[in-house]
């Protein structure tokens, strides 16, 4: 959205995200002006946005830049704020009907050592990719495939490895650099300019929980252009592991079951969810945690009675769970049926048990 003064609030960030981290600045004490300009800077596509004072122009005579400052974020996440949110541009060839842009497009490791390598420039990585300053000796990390292959028990050569055209790079040390890398995400909240040599900004004030939540954001947006059917996990044990991806709209439904964790009975919820998603689940695991949550409602299967609209429809359910070889193996069962069943099982199951867990139980 351009505004009278000519300025771009579209968000390169979801709007969620940047409610979530300003709410989360503007909660700190001390003064935050070099914070809200680096947010400002990285969330929205129009870097003039981190300087405008066109939010609020009329000021008291002691208003400090930051109290400024404050106002002018409390503006731009207010109701009514002229906040563009975020969409991903989708150019000429993407838009034409029966192209297929996808076949000729570079391999997804090569496409996330990108993604990594603008991140580590706007310094996300101080540990083991931190972003060098020309004037002091060793800032940058010589050999980070070191600590990468120390942790995930992998010799990789990084970046030399995920640059390869001819072979690509395995998808299952892909997805270990992944997840190590989630852990070593760190969102700098303030930065400065070092001019000498065109070394830039540097970087400082960074915060892990941030940095996870950006990092996510973006490996998952990469993760969903390609189809994989893996997304970085944000609740729980699952966050920063690479779980299935439903594509159904329901993850944040499973996202929701596996963050209760009031009661022993609870995480066993948890824990099925989590059996269910993880990404080299078998189909034995898949069962099993299916027979996991049918144990669950069994327990609970007055509280699912409660809230049926017609009286015994919770037995068709049950069925299910005992005549599809998901709780007993004998000959009697039914098992002639594709994993796209199980999936159809363990959604229900989920859903049932939100249900449960939200409807006001009945004396």
């Amino acid at each position: 959205m351009i505004d009278e003064a000519g300025l771009d609030y579209s968000l390169v960030w979801p709007r969620e995200l940047f409610e979530w981290e300003a709410k989360r600045i503007l909660a700190l004490k001390g003064d935050l002006s070099a914070k809200i300009e680096a947010l400002l800077s990285e969330a929205f596509a129009d870097a003039d946005v981190a300087g405008a004072t066109t939010l609020a122009t009329s000021w008291p005579s002691s208003a400090s830049n930051d109290d400024q400052d404050r106002t002018r974020l409390r503006a731009l996440i207010a109701d009514g704020s002229p906040v563009r949110p975020y969409k991903r541009a989708q150019y000429w060839l993407e838009r034409q009907e029966g192209a297929s842009p996808r076949a000729q497009r570079k391999l997804l490791s090569q496409a996330f050592l990108e993604l990594i390598e603008d991140m580590q420039e706007c310094g996300y990585f101080p540990k083991v990719l931190p972003k060098g300053c020309v004037d002091i000796y060793g800032s940058w990390n010589e050999n980070p495939g070191a600590d990468i292959s120390k942790a995930i028990l992998y010799d990789v050569a990084w970046p030399d490895d995920l640059k390869q055209e001819s072979l690509s790079f395995p998808d299952d040390v892909l997805f270990s650099v992944i997840e190590y890398l989630h852990d070593q995400a760190q969102r700098p909240r303030t930065r400065s300019m070092h001019g000498w040599n065109d070394c830039g900004y540097h970087y400082d004030d960074y915060n892990k929980a941030s940095g996870g939540v950006v990092y996510r954001w973006r490996v998952n947006d990469l993760l969903d252009s390609y189809d994989v059917g893996l997304r970085l996990g944000s609740r729980g044990d699952e966050t920063g592991k690479l779980i299935r991806h439903a594509a159904l709209g329901l993850d944040e439904l499973a996202d929701q079951a596996v963050a209760v964790d009031k009661s022993e009975r609870d995480n066993i919820v948890a824990e099925a969810i989590q059996l269910y998603r993880k990404r080299a689940a078998t189909t034995t695991d898949r069962r099993a945690a299916i027979a996991q949550l049918a144990n669950y409602l069994e327990l609970r299967r007055k509280d699912l009675k409660s809230v049926q609209f017609t009286s015994g429809d919770e037995n068709a359910l049950f069925q299910i769970f005992n005549k599809f070889m998901i709780r007993h193996g004998d000959t009697a069962q039914r098992g002639d049926y594709g994993d796209e069943y199980l999936d159809w099982i363990f959604w229900t199951s989920v859903s049932a048990i939100q249900l449960v867990r939200n409807h006001p139980q009945r004396d």
